[in-house]
């Protein structure tokens, strides 16, 4: 996971040289970024543009209508880019290509505001929020499209549907906007470069050679409530009920919106009663970040520790990670989404604990690719970031009712990374299992 990071100054600035309605999007959705939608005033909002606060209501009827406006904008320009970008080419794999290139370009260019899209949508009110998903669906009608297309056409794998490369694909290329810095090391272009190889090609060095298949999608449906809790966890212990619906409320409304007495009211004990166990609300945070971490340290750990194959070693990494991310999808959530919320000591603290657990990660891939069995025209860092995005952003959207497991999930996104989306010469598809 990253932490949000303010913006460098030179980003700053040229933001000064845009008209109005951009400035404001963009000012509007740093400081969103950087401190929460709930926590975040107009007043500061028209102060960062360098406008009197009444001035703000030419262009908006409210902070949330602010909101509204930037979502809508940004996925217009998106969805415009790229069909712009894929009508320009005719070749079914070249579309492809060219969907992931508009994609990242206008993506990072307006990073802010596709962060802002993921991290305050749920502050929308019910028809702003519909209309957003309407638009968002629009776009990923789009997508699967070119990925339709494409599968059709036998230049890319078929025996993937469509609808799990298009997860997989968004899955990485959206988690580039927690990471990416654009006054460090790569440019966008070079991003693209190295990303669109990974996912249509894979990791690993020789795909084609892998003596493993896809697994089985079909009549494999999960069966319902199958390893689950409770939505409101009350068949776990007390302390943990707690920080499980501290998390549901911190990842559902956010942090600074979700009251400690809301926490009590779903726990049906008095406030009071609460602060038996903690001293503020940022203990609930902070515990529940803490918590998340090191138990998918400790699940990933297990899990690859008696594994001797370098190649083995990231698909079990992939399942297990899956597997423990999913079990506390909640937890994880808040921890992604509102880490941000903590003090300076206490957050850094937490990433100290992310770090420490992509390390492992990283030395997992690095093993892979001395053993030769991962490309080496990408450093491990960018094969260790493809691949943290292509798991990580599954808790964004994964439906403990879907068809998939978390278990059987977790094999297909380690067959999509290791081995990629082209097909095979001869076959219309990749063998892997």
């Amino acid at each position: 996971m990253q932490a949000n990071q303010a913006l460098p100054g030179d980003e700053i600035s040229a933001q000064n040289q845009k008209p109005t309605l951009d400035r404001l999007f963009d000012t509007a959705a740093r400081l969103f970024w950087e401190k929460g939608y709930a926590a975040t005033t107009t007043r500061e909002i028209a102060s960062a543009v360098g406008i009197q606060q009444a001035s703000l209501y030419y262009h908006i009827a409210s902070k949330e209508d602010l909101l509204y406006q930037l979502c809508v904008s940004s996925l217009e320009r998106l969805h415009t880019d790229v069909e712009t970008a894929v009508g320009g080419v005719t070749g079914p794999l070249e579309r492809v290509r060219a969907l992931m290139a508009a994609h990242l370009n206008t993506l990072l260019t307006h990073q802010v505001r596709h962060v802002t899209i993921v991290t305050e949508l749920r502050a929308l009110s019910e028809s702003h929020h519909d209309e957003v998903l309407r638009r968002r669906k629009n776009y990923a009608a789009l997508v699967r499209s070119v990925l339709h297309d494409a599968q059709a056409a036998g230049v890319i794998r078929n025996d993937i549907p469509a609808q799990y490369l298009y997860l997989a694909l968004l899955n990485v290329l959206n988690w580039s906007v927690r990471w990416f810095r654009g006054d460090r090391e790569l440019s966008t272009e070079r991003i693209i470069e190295l990303f669109v190889p990974m996912f249509l090609e894979g990791a690993a060095a020789s795909p084609s050679s892998l003596a493993v298949t896809a697994p089985e999608l079909t009549g494999r449906r999960r069966k319902s409530g199958a390893g689950r809790v409770s939505s409101d966890g009350s068949d776990r212990p007390t302390a943990e009920r707690m920080l499980h619906t501290a998390a549901v409320l911190f990842s559902r409304k956010g942090y600074a919106a979700t009251s400690t007495r809301e926490i009590a009211a779903l726990l049906r004990i008095q406030k009071a009663s609460l602060y038996y166990h903690i001293e503020s609300k940022e203990d609930l945070l902070f515990t529940i970040c803490q918590s998340s971490l090191e138990q998918i340290r400790r699940d990933v750990e297990t899990a690859i520790g008696g594994v001797a194959g370098p190649f083995e070693r990231i698909r079990t990494l992939v399942r297990a990670h899956v597997e423990s991310m999913l079990r506390d999808q909640e937890e994880h959530a808040a921890t992604l989404s509102e880490m941000r919320a903590l003090s300076e000591e206490r957050l850094a603290q937490v990433i100290a604990l992310r770090d420490s657990y992509e390390e492992i990660v990283r030395a997992v891939l690095q093993d892979a690719q001395d053993a030769g069995v991962l490309r080496r025209d990408v450093p491990v860092k960018f094969l260790c970031l493809n691949l943290l995005g292509l798991m990580n952003r599954v808790e964004v959207w994964y439906r403990p009712n879907g068809p998939l497991s978390p278990a059987l999930l977790g094999e297909l996104l380690a067959v999509i990374f290791l081995t990629g989306a082209t097909a095979a010469p001869n076959d219309g598809g990749i063998a892997i299992s």
